[in-house]
């Protein structure tokens, strides 16, 4: 096996939602000052790089970020699909439609929208033209992959200023508000190293703040080797 990590280390640098903060690093001690060991203060947004949104980020009757159960965070049956976008575009139903069968019998669904690509080149239109869910999308998805404990994506967030008509109502459509099931959201993915054939199983470790809707989250993928075939 192979392990390798779909999420973004945190970077002050990285674009962060629009008119949201970000990260800041501020020195608590430093060797090089005199100091015995090195530390630092993080002030850091819980909605910044690659971080889980759990029910309460919009579900005001949701659980919490440290109140999910361990086996939400445990993927057995992922399913990592290509799904080109471009910026500013929009995912619909029938983007989803050709993949429901495999989707259907996922536990986690990952879209591979080539975004990432933008992040890299530019940060800034990767936040404020970013690719978002509608929310007949979202609708589709709660109503057709019963088995599914998250979706993930290599765009910034599941909503995006040039869709704003859509950003809150399919965030609640997901997070349960509407329903008794939920698809927890992982947004801002690290995703264009992976062979998507190999992908068998994905782990997310939260950062576990007590009372808080979401945070950051680190993604480890386990792949098999290369086998040189593609079913």
């Amino acid at each position: 096996m192979q392990y390798h990590f779909l999420s973004h280390p945190l970077n002050i640098a990285d674009p962060g939602f629009p008119g949201e903060p970000t990260l800041r690093i501020e020195k608590s001690t430093r060797i090089a000052d005199g100091d015995a060991y090195n530390s630092s203060i993080l002030h850091l947004f819980n909605h910044f790089g690659t971080h889980y949104d759990a029910p309460a980020h919009f579900n005001p009757n949701g659980p919490t970020i440290s109140e999910l159960p361990i086996e939400r965070f445990i993927y057995e049956h992922p399913l990592l699909i290509d799904l080109p976008k471009g910026e500013a575009s929009l995912i619909e139903p029938a983007d989803l439609v050709p993949y429901m069968a495999r989707a259907a019998k996922a536990d986690c669904l990952i879209l591979r929208t080539g975004l990432e690509a933008v992040r890299k080149r530019d940060p800034q239109t990767y936040a404020a033209r970013g690719c978002a869910f509608s929310i007949n999308a979202a609708q589709y998805l709660l109503d057709h992959a019963p088995h599914l404990k998250a979706v993930g994506f290599d765009f910034i967030s599941l909503a995006s200023p040039s869709h704003p008509d859509h950003g809150v109502k399919a965030h609640q459509i997901l997070l349960g508000m509407y329903s008794k099931h939920y698809i927890c959201i992982i947004e801002d993915m690290a995703l264009a190293h992976i062979d998507a054939y190999r992908l068998q199983r994905v782990i997310a470790m939260p950062l576990r703040v007590q009372g808080v809707d979401s945070a950051q989250v680190s993604i480890l993928a386990e792949v098999g080797e290369p086998t040189g075939e593609r079913s």
